[in-house]
């Protein structure tokens, strides 16, 4: 199977996408249908979809996503939890009788899941990611009189400096500084999130440890804040910005042999 390509959430100024969720059916539907058309079997046959959505999507968040793929050119549709995806993608064992953590922070959601014999035990999602991330960057630099930053050069900075800290290279600090507020908001999340589970539930976790996805796993000094923060070992998938992808290509079949599909 062909490895997954990154398409961009927006056309020009229009974003399609916001905190995870569609906000401008328009503009899907304009970036889905040409990627939809060219997976038509025979060039007739319309194509099975699988989405991932947030766990903390509302019903009317969720009905927009599945009208745009369907107005897209989808035969049939299923939507499954993103956390629970990123999970099967990242490696995590989640038929395991013992309870799995997965924290995905990705461009505008944090989704936190707990996982435990094939089933979500508890979930807990923020919608702040590498987008606000990357705002706090440019807001920084462009309060500290300096030029105004494209969003590339944000990323560079986002994924270059991090929160590392070197007093020998200003950029660092300044980037440090500005992404505290925001990882701050994060961790409190996550460390929320830990303090609600079952004693049960808590205590395994502490033993298996958080795995952490999603872009914002690539940030420097992301991992070791949030174990600093929750006390709790973290390690970082191995290929944290596709685990969501793998993860969701790992289900089709299993959503298929279910028959789990909606026809529109």
């Amino acid at each position: 199977m062909a490895p997954f390509m990154e398409h961009p959430s927006r056309l020009g100024s229009k974003r399609g996408l916001l905190a995870g969720v569609v906000v401008d059916s328009e503009t899907v539907v304009a970036i889905l249908k040409p990627l939809l058309d060219r997976t038509r079997m025979f060039g007739v046959l319309k194509p099975q979809v699988l989405a991932c959505a947030p766990s903390d999507a509302k019903k009317e968040e969720r009905q927009i996503l599945i009208d745009s793929i369907f107005r897209s050119g989808a035969a049939s549709l299923s939507v499954i939890p993103e956390p629970l995806a990123a999970a099967i993608g990242s490696g995590l064992d989640v038929s395991s009788p013992y309870a799995q953590m997965v924290v995905d922070i990705g461009e505008g959601v944090t989704d936190c899941a707990v996982i435990r014999a094939g089933r979500i035990a508890a979930t807990c999602a923020i919608r702040t990611g590498c987008g606000r991330m990357r705002n706090a960057i440019v807001v920084a630099v462009r309060d500290s009189g300096r030029p105004a930053l494209a969003e590339a050069d944000g990323d560079a900075l986002l994924f270059g400096c991090g929160l590392m800290r070197p007093p020998h290279h200003p950029a660092n600090v300044m980037v440090a500084a500005a992404l505290g507020p925001v990882a701050e908001e994060i961790a409190d999340t996550v460390d929320a999130f830990l303090r609600d589970l079952p004693d049960d539930i808590g205590c395994e976790i502490i033993d298996s440890g958080i795995c952490l996805t999603g872009g914002g796993a690539l940030v420097p000094g992301i991992r070791g804040y949030l174990e600093q923060r929750t006390g709790i070992g973290v390690k970082t998938a191995r290929a944290p910005l596709a685990s969501v992808v793998e993860g969701a290509r790992a289900i089709m079949p299993v959503v298929t042999a279910l028959n789990e599909w909606t026809t529109f």
